[in-house]
């Protein structure tokens, strides 16, 4: 938990500015200076060993080295894409859950948790497109329900949603959650997608094949700030690029001739606020003005880049964190439910966060919440929320089953 409590910032100052080893990290870390580092050099350095920002949506000053280094350690030897289109994950995964005897619903929105005698019995189901036809909440109440009863509860779409949302508001602990003076964490900022329709072959186009990372600046807090405060005007201080065509072996055969690509950059809900309560594709001429401006940012970020797509982007389509709200279920289109700082680890917290129990019997969280909020910590929250309902026994066969694999998968060299 030392990690923890350190922040990024002040790590690369105790590292790279005063030449701290690990140990003496261990026993203090100091306070970084405000300001970028006068040094061009240990500016530059610092920067680009932010890189991992992404994957949890945190300034350096504000981030928790926990979920830096968890970061830094999954992704150092390179990371893996599937064979054919991503789908092919949630094929895979649903088709082993119906083996097993379970079911996957589609087209399906929880609307509640059963609560009976204080435990967690199962969730109440509604048709999600039949609620999106409704134009208001009440209407919304008289579309029917399905009771799905299970023996355990497992959420993995934030705390913010399970009590919020989910849960009883009568409920002790929802009330306990509510209560400002009982928490100080809170959701994690959300971000701008921008997928663009390239036409020509990936190949011809010379496309690379590996996520590309760019940054505004290497004094990513000024450059955070600076975001921040005027949007329309700054580029955004990191913007991932990806080019999904050139890692799917299947792709020139289903779309041939035609390529893509996806820029992802961070955005703030508050900024689309104003808009929340309306439609989706309903939300207004002021609405797509202010998107425009955030394409324009992002598209000469991918010509800069990447010249040869110039003039051959023939679609292209901005998402915000009311799409996230949308599409996602995100609260506030939080990216990665809690945000990554070192009051996450703090006592007040701990019922909250970095566990995969909770107070009420029977229901369990998975996902970011029951480790750390980024990417890879989503990941191992998802093991840790199938441990905590299999308990020590079940923990036992899981891992067995999981290294048993892993030992029998063909090496490459």
């Amino acid at each position: 938990m030392t990690y923890a409590a350190m922040t990024v910032r002040d790590v690369h100052h105790a590292v790279f500015s005063l030449g701290y080893t690990r140990e003496q990290l261990l026993k203090s870390c100091p306070k970084a200076p405000p300001g970028a580092d006068p040094d061009p050099a240990l500016r530059r350095l610092k920067g680009v060993m932010c890189h991992p920002i992404g994957d949890y949506a945190v300034q350096p000053r504000d981030a928790t080295m926990a979920a830096h280094g968890v970061t830094m350690a999954h992704y150092m030897e390179g990371g893996c894409y599937t064979v054919g289109p991503t789908q092919n994950i949630s094929i895979r995964m649903t088709s082993m859950l119906r083996s097993f005897g379970g079911d996957a619903f589609v087209d399906a929105t929880v609307r509640d948790i059963i609560i009976e005698q204080g435990r967690a019995v199962g969730v109440r189901v509604c048709n999600t497109s039949a609620l999106n036809a409704c134009a208001t909440e009440e209407a919304k109440a008289d579309v029917p329900c399905t009771e799905v009863r299970a023996r355990n509860v497992v959420c993995a779409t934030s705390i913010y949603n399970l009590y919020g949302k989910l849960l009883p508001q009568d409920l002790a602990v929802v009330r306990q959650f509510n209560d400002p003076a009982r928490r100080t964490v809170r959701q994690s900022n959300g971000h701008v997608f921008l997928f663009c329709k390239i036409r020509g072959d990936a190949n011809e186009l010379d496309l690379p094949h590996h996520n590309l990372w760019y940054f505004n600046k290497y004094d990513i807090d000024g450059a955070f700030d600076e975001y921040f405060a005027n949007p329309t005007e700054v580029r955004p201080p990191t913007v991932y690029i990806g080019f999904p065509c050139t890692k799917d072996a299947t792709w020139r055969d289903r779309f041939p001739g035609v390529s893509n690509c996806i820029l992802i950059s961070d955005g703030l809900y508050e900024w689309f606020e104003e808009w929340a309560d309306k439609p989706c594709h309903h939300r207004g001429e002021a609405y797509q003005a202010f998107k425009d401006k955030l394409t324009r940012h992002l598209l000469e970020i991918l010509y800069e880049q990447v010249p040869q797509v110039e003039g051959r982007v023939e679609f292209h389509h901005l998402g915000t964190p009311l799409t996230e709200v949308s599409y996602l279920a995100s609260f506030r289109g939080g990216s990665y439910g809690t945000k990554c700082t070192p009051e996450m680890f703090d006592e007040i917290n701990r019922q909250w966060t970095t566990s995969p129990h909770t107070a009420v019997p029977g229901l369990y969280l998975a996902g970011s919440d029951a480790f750390l909020p980024s990417v890879t910590g989503a990941m191992y929250g998802g093991f840790l929320g199938a441990c905590a309902v299999l308990g020590h026994l079940g923990t036992v066969r899981l891992s067995h089953a999981l290294l048993s694999h892993l030992a029998l998968r063909p090496v490459s060299y």
